[in-house]
């Protein structure tokens, strides 16, 4: 086991830098995307560079520098954040740079039963590799830079006035019995420690993961088409405990939004059993 690295901040820690150089020396980490070894040393202290200034804020730099730790430089680098100009609905950034923000034309034509969702990074072959360790490899060491780069997003969306809850989108049993964790729900508890790291209260805002449930094993969403994607998740969700939900603003959270069939099915339940709003918060969104 590698030992723990002391995380970069904004104040000057002389030792700390010390001991990191030391340790990089006897026990060189290795990048937990590409599994080569790397030095913290070395590493480039910049954050991917965004379009807009928004994404340029001290949550996001300091998940940035804790993804440094765990990952070489040329993995790192090479994720993008998601910036203006984009959906007002789902979220997808849009390829011209000089549009304003407003409606894609799937959400004009196919409306979704959620308000909005926004997402941190694009979802393109490097977030990939990340997403990918962390849910088929365990590397769970991820969660904390990536919800912290999810908790980013989140101060600049929400706040306790238009969130009453967060909902992770749920494994069947199955799912969960052989991969052992619930990557959304540990991207929330990520989030939410993050929070707690920058003294940013949350706590009135409560983690349920028992009241989404998935009802049917489905294949995984990978590689479907839009129109079996839909097909994959129709429903496949219940609802536990109703009066958890009736006349709450729902956060749904999950690691990846691609076409958005698995968000919008959770938000037509929640809906369904009297939810006032949903809106989604992911890692990644798929361009």
């Amino acid at each position: 086991m590698q030992p723990d690295r002391i995380a970069k901040s904004g104040i000057p820690n002389w030792p700390g830098s010390l001991l990191n150089l030391f340790l990089d020396a006897i026990f060189p980490p290795k990048c937990l995307v590409c599994s080569r070894l790397f030095t913290t040393s070395n590493q480039s202290s910049g954050m991917p560079p965004p379009d807009t200034a928004a994404e340029s804020d001290d949550l996001f730099s300091e998940s940035y520098q804790r993804l440094s730790l765990l990952c070489c430089s040329d993995c790192v680098s090479a994720i993008a954040a998601i910036s203006s100009p984009k959906c007002t609905c789902c979220g997808i950034p849009f390829k011209s740079h000089r549009d304003r923000d407003h409606l894609c034309g799937d959400c004009i034509s196919r409306p979704k039963k959620f308000r909005l969702a926004r997402a941190a990074l694009a979802f393109d072959k490097q977030t990939m590799a990340v997403v990918h360790r962390f849910k088929y490899a365990a590397k769970t060491q991820l969660a904390r830079p990536l919800g912290g780069l999810m908790l980013s997003v989140f101060m600049r969306r929400w706040d306790e006035e238009n969130v009453d809850l967060i909902l992770p989108v749920p494994l069947h049993p199955q799912k969960m019995r052989s991969r052992g964790f619930n990557q959304s729900y540990l991207l929330i508890q990520s989030l939410k420690a993050s929070a707690s790291a920058m003294h940013i209260d949350l706590s009135g805002i409560p983690i349920h993961a028992d009241v989404l449930i998935r009802n049917i094993a489905t294949v995984p969403q990978t590689g479907l088409d839009r129109r079996r994607r839909l097909k994959n998740v129709a429903g496949i969700f219940g609802l536990r405990f109703p009066d958890k939900v009736y006349g709450k603003k729902v956060l749904v959270v999950d690691d990846v939004y691609t076409t958005g069939a698995t968000v919008n099915e959770c938000a037509r339940i929640l809906l369904k059993f009297g939810a006032e709003q949903v809106d989604v918060l992911t890692l990644a969104r798929a361009m």
